[in-house]
């Protein structure tokens, strides 16, 4: 479910997209403000034993720290000066005695898709961090609780908004949003959390305002890029309490520009995945050698820039994989960080539809 709305927001986006290389705009204003919004919804079970889960209605408290972009980078032009900054949630997850709360901190970007009016936006917004639950799977204590079963885990944020300014410094806003909360099987059992939200919130922009005028800082874009990325990480599979089996990988990506801060392209990805012995063994699928255990697929990638850090979202098939469980599609969704010219920092997870397969945490390097 979180992958499929994550692709049509890419989708919507690239299609909103500004067709700049460059730009010579002057930089106006530097506003930061502080935001509260209350969310009213409810949890989205996608397995039926999940359902003794929902007891209530689940809400939220959320408060922010949000800045107007102003013109001092290539991408506040391009992604047609969106608002960006951090997030912390207060969640009832909607079963005290089995689930608890949550707490979640979080970076998110809301960027401007249409605008019928100058006051009146509509957004797509865009947020992933760390979140805290309080309640997890324990064999004894909590063993109707099948979702989640370590307290930290990753949070994503997804949503439209519809936003109004009343004034330079006031805004109201409404949105619609899908939550989503997951370990990335690093522990089992991690079926994960999905909730729909319908949001009311405000922004208070503080009235300081710093005058500038340089030329927004630009980003070198290569035309061709070639990089290699190197994955570590490990995971569980099957019930609760097991093994946790490393996983290495290795990614050939190659990618172009589509638009100056907008990049699609093909990555073939090499799997070594220790779980799948396990696997094997028990769908009895006979294999004599090490490397047949091994994966390979090939992948679409898009990728889109705010200047060194990147989102990533790409979608693709396996050429080799006994393990037919899944199926032969998987998706990967993540964050980049260009640390210099030819090193990169990844995050990601590696999914099939809405089953996390691990969190992929790795290095990567430019070879062209």
């Amino acid at each position: 479910m979180v992958n499929r709305l994550i692709a049509i927001v890419f989708a919507l986006f690239g299609y909103s997209l500004p067709s700049i290389a460059s730009t010579d705009t002057t930089a106006t204003t530097s506003m930061h403000g502080f935001g509260l919004k209350v969310h009213s919804g409810v949890l989205q079970y996608h397995h039926k034993e999940m359902a003794l889960l929902r007891s209530k209605p689940s809400s939220a408290i959320e408060i922010s720290y949000t800045i107007k972009s102003n013109g001092t980078r290539l991408w506040h032009n391009f992604y047609s000066y969106p608002q960006y900054g951090f997030g912390y949630i207060f969640m009832d997850l909607g079963n005290p005695e089995i689930l608890g709360y949550s707490h979640a901190l979080y970076p998110f970007i809301n960027l401007p898709v249409y605008s019928p009016s100058q006051r009146l936006k509509i957004g797509l917004y865009i947020g992933s961090g760390l979140g805290y639950i309080t309640k997890t799977y324990h064999r004894t204590n909590n063993f109707k609780n099948t979702a989640i079963s370590s307290h930290l885990n990753a949070f994503i944020n997804l949503g439209t908004t519809l936003s109004y300014s009343l004034s330079r410094n006031f805004d109201i806003s409404s949105s619609v949003n899908l939550m989503h909360y997951s370990n990335g099987t690093y522990k089992k059992p991690n079926s994960g959390l999905n909730y729909s939200f319908f949001s009311v919130g405000a922004n208070y922009f503080l009235p300081y305002q710093s005058m500038i005028s340089k030329k927004p800082s630009n980003f070198p874009t290569e035309k061709h890029r070639f990089l290699a990325f190197l994955i570590a990480t490990q995971k569980e599979v099957k019930g609760a309490g097991g093994p946790k089996y490393p996983v290495a990988a290795l990614y050939l990506e190659y990618s172009y520009p589509l638009k100056a801060l907008w990049r699609v392209g093909l990555s073939a990805d090499f799997m070594y995945d220790t779980s799948n012995k396990f696997i094997l063994d028990y769908e009895g699928v006979e294999w004599n050698s090490p490397w047949q255990i091994a994966k390979g697929g090939l992948m679409l990638n898009t990728e889109f820039l705010l200047n060194r850090l990147s989102a990533i979202f790409a979608f693709g098939t396996y050429v080799y994989n006994l393990d037919s469980q899944n199926g032969i599609v998987y998706q990967r969704l993540g964050l980049r960080y260009r640390a210099s010219n030819r090193f990169f920092l990844n995050v990601s997870l590696k999914t099939h539809w809405s089953i996390a397969d691990y969190l992929e945490l790795g290095i990567g390097f430019k070879l062209i």
